[in-house]
């Protein structure tokens, strides 16, 4: 198991997708749930979502799925630790027919976001058991979140320690500023693509590029939202955009102290452009 952890921004979902959609030699199948406030935040569907996704890919997985199911009809409305036990843990233990498939990488995004704290720990507490069950097991679980206190202190449970890796992301990281560079740098070319901007200028000039990823720091949010600022077709020409925000942080406010300052700076520079009428 591995933990991605993160403040909000910094680019733990673009990871997670990133993960979860490129080529990996090492994995056969995969399966994802990215939860997301006021959208998909139910985590008593997580269970059937994951077993959905793997059906569909692959083969084995589905007839298995389909004879447990036609056996007991009642397990599509069973608790969470028991879809767990019969979608995710009996198919892949020791002697089962699926435990030869390859590595099944199952992803899940913003556990924080999911509606219930007590259920974020329950998925939590039944993955830990899950691994520490059967560690020979060909699934693998990479669970991303916020440093939530009560996610925290299950990571933090020196049994758990045994069976997971950690992998901060840090805001203003080295690794976090390049990504953030790199991901401006894709984005704007494609607005420039679609907008059909004048191909043989450099567009955006190399001295905005590095304003803008100097001002987005380690934060994907900012980035994000600048992008969308300037390739919005109703606020108009994304030049005309690019000139209009003011890639600095708010003065006097230290970034370790106000991490989101930047980001609140980008905000209110772009209500300043929006039109009174």
């Amino acid at each position: 198991m591995r933990w991605v952890v993160g403040a909000a921004g910094v680019g733990k979902s673009a990871i997670m997708q990133s993960v979860a959609e490129s080529p990996l030699p090492s994995v056969s199948e995969r399966a994802s749930i990215f939860f997301s406030i006021n959208e998909r935040n139910d985590g008593t569907k997580a269970i059937i979502t994951l077993a959905f996704q793997l059906a569909a890919k692959c083969e084995p997985y589905r007839q298995l799925i389909e004879r447990e199911i036609t056996r007991d009809p009642s397990l599509l409305q069973s608790s969470l630790s028991v879809q767990f036990r019969k979608f995710l843990v009996q198919p892949f233990i020791p002697h089962s027919p699926l435990n030869s498939i390859g590595r099944v990488l199952i992803i899940i995004d913003g556990l924080d976001e999911c509606d219930k704290s007590d259920t974020q720990r329950e998925l939590l507490q039944l993955i830990y058991d899950a691994c520490s069950a059967y560690p020979s097991s060909p699934v693998v679980w990479m669970i991303a979140s916020r440093p939530e206190p009560h996610i925290t202190s299950f990571f933090a449970q020196d049994t758990v320690k045994a069976v997971y890796e950690k992998e901060e992301i840090f805001v203003d990281s080295d690794e976090a500023r390049s990504d953030v560079e790199r991901f401006l740098r894709d984005e704007l070319t494609k607005i420039q693509h679609e907008f059909s901007l004048n191909p043989w200028s450099q567009w955006p000039p190399e001295h905005d590029l590095w304003k803008l990823a100097n001002a987005s720091g380690g934060l994907f949010v900012f980035a994000d939202t600048v992008v969308k600022y300037i390739g919005d077709r109703v606020c108009g020409n994304p030049k005309l955009q690019l000139k209009a925000i003011d890639a600095h942080p708010l003065p006097g406010v230290p970034q370790e102290e106000h991490p989101m300052a930047r980001l609140d700076a980008l905000y209110a520079q772009i209500l300043s452009k929006v039109s009174k009428r």
